[in-house]
């Protein structure tokens, strides 16, 4: 059986979801998980460095360190931002 790139892909970014998602000490609802060509992009918010490395550290587990795209933000940085508006 040969896999397209496509479905490789799609399943693998269907295998991060999951994995994220299940890992309970990870606020995983506020990071959006894509694939661009074979990498992982991972953006949005996190509450701070541990769930920004456990989110890496998933992703890297599953399409290796080279592929994960980290343009995760820290929540706590954007709100002192907003909030000195």
């Amino acid at each position: 059986m040969t896999f397209e790139p496509e479905t490789l892909a799609h399943d693998q970014l269907a295998v991060v979801q999951t994995a994220m998602s299940a890992e309970p000490e990870l606020e995983s609802s506020s990071i959006s998980v894509s694939m661009v060509g074979r990498s992982v992009l991972l953006e949005g918010y996190v509450a701070g460095y541990v769930d920004r490395e456990k989110a890496t550290a998933i992703a890297a587990s599953i399409v290796g360190p080279e592929n994960v795209h980290d343009r995760m933000r820290d929540a706590d940085k954007m709100a002192d931002i907003t909030s000195a508006r």
